[in-house]
């Protein structure tokens, strides 16, 4: 029995060779899709593991512990070395609405027999795409519940000097993870080091005693707060919490004559009367002239209806001419409560943003206070003005007597042509008119051709 080789098969008539590489294609994808159909994921993990990137040259002996969150007094994880300092994760998450993942797989190329006999897996996916990024606390948040621990009033007044090394075993008490790794001696000075920035300290013998200071700390706050505007605040915070709330309001626009209002269903011609706010506008102004040099450059802008049926549908603008400094003084302000409302805890932060706004502020914010206060009334009497000036929503209060009776005259003739019609109507048909007859045919439904 003679063999055919499939090299030299001479296709058949009518078939091509493209034909069949177009079948051969379909048939493995049906293959491929029929293998990866039978495959069946795991059950999902109830502990699944997550992503950190952490800092380069780390020591061998640092480690990811639970420590007291110095802002809400719960158990957070901090990554502590004893060379580098201590660490806190910062979640950066993948937006909900475009779910992704993390695929996590050895190295590849000539290492990837090792790294597969080292970790012995050939890899995993994980479900959100979330990495912890670890970023650097200073060891003085993590000092101030220990520095100044919420007491009673009367305890309040008796602070004492105590020594460094009473400080840490009440902070080793707190967080017991903490105290095992503060036997290394570097990491034991960075904490002490950071103690007298925010205490007084006094020498007694070969020791240093330390003990809380309101001022110290408030100086130190603000010496961040400077640091951190001198490299930018982010551009939403800077949108959001400086800009805007310096926008000077529009106080007045004035509303030109408009071919909006157009003819009445009725077929009445009906004009609309030009309003005209220039005189709410001078008034406006010269209350804006009494006020302070620096503040009476308020927005006056003055705009038309007509413009906007031209196309121009931009309103306008609010614009920030703030006077020097003051917006120096917001970034300033808005660092210092970032960094109180993040990492102080809250019986420390509220006397210290009183103490910044008291007089004896190392920072005198009264002229940044002064002008949002101008801003503030400058709102409320732009506020004021929109609502007298909407009169698109409001009927025209000149019409004339004729055309209110007309109106009048046109009401009753409908409602007399309404009981008319219901008088027309027999006691029969008002009562059939009330039953209910969904799902009931109608009589012509009888008479149609089969």
């Amino acid at each position: 029995m003679r063999t055919r080789n499939a090299a030299t098969e001479v296709p058949r008539k009518g078939t091509d060779k493209r034909t069949r590489a177009k079948i051969t294609t379909k048939a493995s994808e049906s293959e491929a899709a029929e293998l990866v159909s039978k495959i069946q994921l795991g059950p999902e993990s109830s502990n699944p593991p997550l992503l950190f990137i952490l800092p380069e040259d780390a020591s061998p002996e640092a480690r990811v512990i639970s420590l007291e969150n110095p802002r809400y007094s719960t158990e957070d994880r901090y990554f502590v070395c004893p060379d580098k300092g201590i660490y806190e994760f910062t979640k950066v998450a993948a937006p909900k609405t475009t779910p992704r993942s993390w695929l996590l797989a050895p190295a590849t190329g000539d290492n990837l027999e090792s790294d597969k006999k080292t970790h012995n897996e050939d890899g995993f996916v994980m479900r959100d795409a979330n990495l912890f990024i670890s970023t650097p606390i200073d060891p003085l948040f993590l000092l101030l519940t220990v520095l100044n621990p919420l007491s009673k009033a009367s305890e309040a007044s008796k602070k004492l000097f105590l020594s460094g090394d009473d400080y840490l075993d009440k902070l080793g008490e707190a967080s017991p993870h903490l105290s095992v790794m503060l036997r290394s001696p570097v990491l034991r000075k960075k904490f002490e080091d950071r103690m007298k920035v925010a205490c007084e300290t006094v020498e007694a013998g070969d020791e240093t005693m330390y003990r809380w200071s309101e001022e110290k700390l408030l100086q130190e706050l603000l010496r961040k707060a400077k640091k951190m505007i001198e490299k930018g605040l982010p551009a939403s915070m800077e949108e959001k919490l400086i800009k805007k709330p310096l926008e000077v309001p529009i106080l007045s626009v004035k509303r030109e004559d408009s071919s909006l209002s157009e003819s009445a269903k009725d077929g009445e011609a009906t004009q609309a009367d030009s309003i005209d706010l220039s005189d709410t506008q001078s008034t406006t102004n010269s209350a804006a002239e009494s006020l302070p040099t620096p503040f009476s450059e308020t927005s006056t802008a003055t705009t038309s209806f007509s413009e906007l049926e031209n196309g121009d549908m931009s309103t306008p603008k609010a614009k920030t001419s703030a006077p020097d400094g003051v917006t120096e003084l917001l970034r300033l302000r808005t660092a210092f409560l970032f960094i109180s409302s993040n990492y102080i805890p809250l019986y420390i932060s509220t006397p210290l943003k009183k103490a910044l706004c008291s007089p004896e502020s190392p920072v005198d914010f009264k002229p940044l206070d002064t002008y949002l206060e101008h801003l503030a009334k400058l709102r409320q009497d732009a506020l004021a003005l929109r609502s007298l000036g909407d009169y698109s929503r409001k009927r025209d209060i000149d019409d004339d007597d004729e055309t209110i009776e007309h109106r009048a005259e046109k009401k009753r003739k409908r409602e007399e042509e309404d009981k008319r019609k219901k008088a027309g109507v027999s006691v029969g048909l008002r009562k059939l008119q009330k039953v209910n007859t969904t799902g009931m045919k109608k009589m012509s439904d009888f008479f149609k051709k089969k």
